[in-house]
């Protein structure tokens, strides 16, 4: 595929994305030479296989995926990258999916009465699928949202005797969707996740944890049983996973009350849940308190699958002897949802443009004249789809400690114009109205609040390569933010970037295939990352 140029050819299209431009550290000529080497009809090529309806959409835990891990490995040897563990391109690890027994309780008892009051499952409550399994009786405390932030400056658990009683905790966050909050505002902080505060209420002390749903924040609570079969269908297609190493971090019955049985527990407090939950938003403390005439006895039974499935990392040594140690990760994740009903979900852009990126990105630095200083680390994640769930593993269990990290640039869904037909619709929420010929030349770039340099960065090549960026979606009620798998780099203090060219009406549809991605503009993308990539990986200074 690639051709060495003659040294006149170089100089001449380094003069010529120069002319009229000042940059700041141009890239040598022969970076630039590489960067030619990205073409849009290799991108295609490998497009055209990966979205095929032969490949079955590329569901995680399907022959389809794991042909495409293997895909993926063989390619990056060819290249002659080097694999990260010891002579295989596998990062493994087990995902489990969860069925629930009759075996599961919650009853509440008064300290002054003989009555008790029993949930029914499903209907007043659910185990969490990141429960442990076991049977505990303690009296009970309220933790306000059940969050400690230092960083906010805010503490639930602050003046609370939690230790051997079970926690009730409010679901989400101070003041959510405000956009004034002293948290994230319009988005949660990962505080508000449900792994978080059960981590939290375990280093408290708590043998037990209640997670209380209010419809104060989210009017769609009052659904819970709705909410209750969606957590735990019967449907195996839409089982939630989990990653199995975060089950293992928990070792208390955790279950979610519906809003009617918080109001239960809660009743001997001096108001009622909304009025409790305003007063914290509104003094930003916790108002926790014990909840001294109540006891809980709770049982959680869950049986779990395990699957072990892999993501695909290939390594591309740096040329400096002190600074080869630090890294820089290029990325993109190659499942998709696979096929329902009889229909195939390609997912030509959603993934396997931003994979095939990946893999013409890599040749061309495989095949580059000189190298970068830092070592580059080529990932393709897997159960991107299931929650972040590939990229959220490699964070608990790095190969190489994440500190040495100085950047990540993930592409997700990079081949398309974006498309906003009906602002209105659940599946553009926050997104203004768009036609796709508005945005045949935009790139939308994510995390740019938190990573200014890395900004910088993307702005300076982007002056070789002339794409429209936009930077419009970090603070945005479509979430878009935390949809990819540069999101557990940010959470994990990464500096990340998050590469995508919008949403459109395809996405997540049969009719995501491969003949509708803009080639011309994947390629210019693909190039643009591959400079961006090559600059933080040789020139980039990080903060200290």
């Amino acid at each position: 595929m690639y051709r060495k140029l003659s040294t006149l050819l170089a100089f001449f299209l380094f003069s010529f994305w120069f002319t009229g431009l000042v940059a700041a550290s141009p890239p040598d000529a022969s970076v630039l030479v590489a960067a030619e080497t990205i073409k849009a009809e290799n991108l295609k090529s490998a497009l055209y296989f990966l979205a095929s309806d032969e490949m079955q959409g590329r569901e995680v835990n399907t022959l389809s995926n794991k042909i495409t891990s293997s895909y993926l490995a063989h390619r990056f040897e060819l290249m002659g990258l080097e694999p990260v563990f010891d002579d295989s391109y596998y990062q493994y690890f087990y995902l489990v999916q969860g069925k629930i027994s009759q075996d599961n309780h919650l009853e509440i008892r008064r300290s002054n009465s003989t009555l008790s009051t029993v949930a029914i499952l499903n209907e007043n409550y659910f185990p969490s699928t990141l429960s442990a399994n076991g049977r505990v009786t303690a009296p009970l405390v309220f933790a306000g949202y059940g969050i400690t932030a230092s960083e906010y400056e805010y503490d639930d658990y602050q003046g609370l005797e939690v230790a051997g009683k079970i926690a009730v905790v409010l679901e989400g966050e101070p003041n959510a969707r405000d956009p004034e909050s002293r948290f994230e505002g319009l988005l949660d902080t990962q505080y508000s996740q449900e792994l978080n505060k059960i981590l939290n209420a375990q280093a408290q002390g708590a043998v037990g944890l209640i997670i209380a749903h209010s419809s104060l924040h989210r009017p769609g609570n009052r659904r819970f049983s709705r909410r209750a079969r969606s957590v735990w269908t019967e449907n195996p297609k839409r089982a939630r996973y989990n990653l199995e190493v975060w089950t293992e971090m928990v070792k208390i019955p955790v279950v979610h009350a519906s809003e009617g049985f918080a109001r239960i527990l809660l009743r001997d407090a001096s108001l009622q849940l909304n009025d409790i939950q305003k007063k914290i938003d509104q003094e930003y403390r916790s108002h926790g308190l014990a909840l001294l005439d109540s006891e809980a006895t709770m049982e959680t039974a869950v049986v779990r699958n395990r699957t072990r499935i892999r993501n695909v990392l290939a390594y591309l040594p740096g040329s400096d002897p002190d600074l080869k140690d630090e890294w820089v990760v290029l990325s993109a994740h190659f499942d998709h949802v696979g096929s329902h009903d009889g229909e195939i979900f390609n997912g030509a852009d959603d993934d396997a443009s931003g994979t095939v990126a990946l893999l013409e990105m890599a040749e061309a630095f495989a095949v580059a004249d000189e190298k970068p200083r830092r070592s580059i680390l080529f990932a393709g994640w897997n159960a991107e789809e299931r929650g972040l769930l590939g990229s959220w593993y490699y964070t608990v269990k790095p190969p190489h400690p994440l500190g040495k990290t100085v950047a990540l640039f993930q592409m997700d869904m990079i081949g398309r114009n974006e498309e906003v037909p009906d602002p209105g619709s659940p599946r553009f929420r926050g997104l203004e109205k768009q036609t796709a010929a508005e945005n045949t030349n935009t790139l939308h770039l994510l995390g740019y609040r938190r990573s200014p340099e890395l900004r910088s960065l993307v702005t300076r090549q982007n002056q070789l390569i002339g794409l429209d960026l936009k930077l419009q979606y970090d603070h945005n009620p479509s979430n878009l933010l935390r949809r990819s798998d540069h999101w557990p780099f940010l959470v994990s203090n990464v500096p990340a970037l998050f590469f995508h060219t919008g949403l459109h009406p395809d996405y997540h549809r049969p009719t995501d295939t491969a003949n509708k991605i803009n080639y011309a503009k994947l390629e210019k993308i693909a190039r643009l990352i591959f400079l961006c990539t090559w600059e933080a990986a040789d020139r980039l200074t990080p903060d200290p």
